[in-house]
């Protein structure tokens, strides 16, 4: 176990030491250049719906760009997300990753977005397609519409180049690790006006843990993609895009914990070893940019995104196994469809005003939701650990109802420069959703002020709002007095300060903030007093979210560069019939993560990394708690240059190199089991 003080000297050490790269700005991407390990970013395209700087954007925003990305070898969100320590993991039960942001859960219809769109997240996410993932800390409602005040996180994807460039890379890793990508991109006509890319991804993998009767799970995952730009004018270009992903894995809930411990020990997997999900997601769309004039620009874009999912599980039940030994498995097969149509137009312009210079963004978007499944029931049967769960006899059958609602929301924001030191943003939104029975509407402002002491810094104060539709109440398996009745939005208001400096002639971007967040209007069932048997619906519940965080990225020294960064939570559920006064669940008190890069010569670095995580509640009862851990991560690179525009990239990281136990996110009966020390060799071919 750490103790403070050994941690203290763990970041120390990783914080006196990485980094140099060659950072520039297009009209619409971040683009690295020069070293591998520049991971700086001065711009973001989230808090604001169009690009701007760190300093000029009244609130935090998180930037993991693709070198952090490639040099972890991340294929996952969740790899990707530990590098920022307000993000906290859940389980990742029926194969999907869920987080909490600033100790709020993240929805998976409203709480990711691909490059500024809603993005239905209920699989494991295409990473080879992006170019960074930026995460947007605090209530978004102004901009984004109906989510959690914790934030948002934004998955960026890869644009074309117009000079070609091919990467070519293999990984090979532990529990039988295979990853094959291509990336292939530039121009295809002499003018460059045409560019395109194409992404190919194979990856296959076992586990370290194992069934009862000893077998493995097995995942087959491939991801396509491919993106065109063609300028028609000068000003004004239009984009197409189309990906696909398919992951067909075995199931692994996690482990049972009694008494702070997996039962059967940290590899043993509960789900029957016939157990799997199959998903199938495409994605397709078209955008549009005009510069209409010196001083207008208009955006538009439609997407589609079609997820198709086959699911056989057996549902572990650990009710009766105290008292006899044995797990029951009751589960189903199950085929569930979701549709997300997504539209978006956005105008902005640039004028002055008494004096300010003002840019205006005026725009709407609209989600079209659409959701279809099938299941059959299994008979269950009840089986003891260690031995072959039989295949399951089937039951009835159901066809549920096709779920649907739509979205669509109208905001005005505008970005006030009174002169060199003040800036003012303040904006507002009007927001709808119409279901079959039900339309329900919101209004979210937001304000923002900016204080710039010097021109390289910043402070901030800001106010803003999220919300999430509670629909109405609806008589089920309980039966309520106030059946019918329209619940108002869960709300979350949030009051932050924080400032931003880029030191050491801008190499390193420094930034830290103080926030208060309240989400009111949570839904509490309770008693009716007047008629037994009955539940009255009411929303006196509460949850107060009040810390501090800071972030570092860039480079130290002309050898050394980092991503840094650490979050004090803390979080009460302050008002609740069953949890008033406990802490949300899988949200650490303190949390650390820091990736550094550090040149030993011109051709090798070394990579070293820390993640920590306090303390964890299990559940929100409060029932049991998780210890804090700290894990060490290294990697070396070898980088060959064989030629003026090839370079032969050899790579080795070790993940956890102390090996040590830990538990993740998730509840007593799914918690993820920490892997010992792993590996991942890698060789890759950049041209």
């Amino acid at each position: 176990m750490f103790t403070k003080s050994q941690l203290a000297l763990v970041i120390g050490a990783v914080l006196a030491a990485p980094a140099v790269a060659e950072v520039k700005t297009t009209d619409e991407n971040l683009v690295v250049e020069g070293r591998e390990f520049g991971y700086k970013a001065d711009t973001n395209s989230t808090a604001m719906r169009m690009e701007m700087t760190q300093l000029e954007t009244p609130g935090q925003v998180a930037v993991i760009d693709e070198t952090v990305i490639d040099e972890q070898r991340a294929s996952t969100l969740g790899q990707v997300l530990q590098n920022d320590a307000s993000v906290s993991a859940g389980g990742t039960g029926r194969n999907r990753e869920r987080f909490s942001l600033r100790g709020f859960t993240l929805s998976s219809s409203d709480g990711f977005l691909r490059d500024g769109r809603q993005h239905w997240s209920h699989y494991r996410q295409p990473i080879e397609l992006l170019e960074r993932v930026e995460v947007l800390k605090g209530p978004s409602g102004l901009l984004y519409g109906k989510s959690e005040p914790g934030g948002l996180v934004n998955m960026v994807s890869k644009k074309p180049t117009t000079e070609t460039q091919v990467s070519l890379s293999q990984d090979i890793g532990s529990n039988d690790h295979s990853r094959t990508v291509l990336d292939v991109s530039g121009a295809l006509n002499e003018e460059k006006t045409l560019r395109a890319r194409g992404i190919l991804a194979k990856e296959s993998y076992s586990s370290w843990r194992e069934y009862g009767d000893g077998t493995k799970p097995q995942t087959e995952r491939f991801v396509g993609g491919v993106v065109a730009e063609y300028d028609i004018t000068e000003n004004v270009m239009v984009s197409a895009h189309y990906d696909r992903t398919k992951d067909d894995g075995s199931v692994d809930s996690g482990a049972y914990i009694v008494d702070g411990k997996p039962v059967r020990g940290d590899k043993y997997i509960w789900d029957a070893q016939w157990s799997k999900i199959d998903n199938d997601v495409e994605n397709y769309g078209i955008d549009i940019n005009a510069q209409v004039t010196d001083n207008v620009n208009v955006k538009a874009g439609y997407n589609r995104q079609d997820f198709n999912r086959f699911d056989v599980e057996s549902y572990p039940n650990f009710e009766t196994y105290e008292q006899n030994g044995k797990i029951k498995h009751k589960g189903n097969d199950r085929t569930d469809n979701w549709v997300f149509d997504t539209a978006y137009l956005d105008v902005t312009t640039g004028f002055s005003l008494l004096g300010s210079d003002n840019t205006l963004l005026v725009g709407a978007n609209y989600l079209d939701y659409s959701y279809d499944k099938f299941s059959v029931k299994h008979i269950g049967a009840s089986v003891p650990p260690g031995q072959t769960v039989p295949k399951p006899e089937y039951g009835s059958s159901s066809k549920s109802p096709t779920s649907k609602y739509e979205t669509w929301g109208i905001y005005a924001q505008n970005m006030m420069t009174i002169n060199d030191h003040w800036q003012v943003l303040a904006g507002v939104r009007y927001d709808e959703k119409r279901s079959k029975t039900l339309t329900e509407n919101q209004v979210s402002p937001k304000l923002g002020v900016i204080f710039h002491p010097a021109s390289n810094g910043s402070v901030y104060v800001q106010y803003s709002e999220s919300f999430m539709p509670q629909g109405e109440v609806s008589n089920g398996r309980k039966l309520y007095t106030n059946d019918g009745e329209e619940l108002e939005a869960e709300r979350g208001v949030s009051y932050e300060v924080g400032t931003k400096w880029e030191l050491f002639d801008e190499r390193l971007y420094l930034t830290g903030a103080l926030f208060d967040i309240t989400l009111e209007n949570v839904r509490i069932d309770v008693n009716d007093p007047n008629n037994p048997g009955m539940e009255l619906a009411t929303q006196d519940g509460e949850q107060v979210h009040r810390g501090a965080e800071i972030l570092a990225q860039g480079f130290v020294t002309e050898e050394l560069s980092l991503t840094a960064s650490a979050m004090y939570l803390d979080a009460e559920i302050t008002e609740s019939a069953d949890y008033k006064g406990n802490r949300p669940s899988d949200v650490p008190e303190f949390s650390a993560s820091v990736w550094s890069s550090y040149k030993v010569q011109n051709n090798t670095d070394v990579n070293l990394g820390l993640i920590y995580e306090g303390e964890r509640y299990g559940d929100a009862a409060n029932t049991f708690k998780k210890d804090g851990y700290a894990r060490i991560d290294m990697g070396v690179a070898y980088t060959h240059k064989y030629d003026e525009n090839l370079d032969i990239i050899a790579r080795f990281n070790v993940e956890n190199v102390f090996d040590t136990d830990y538990l993740a996110g998730g509840d007593r009966d799914g918690v993820v089991v920490g892997e010992g020390q792993n590996y991942m060799a890698t060789i890759q071919f950049k041209y």
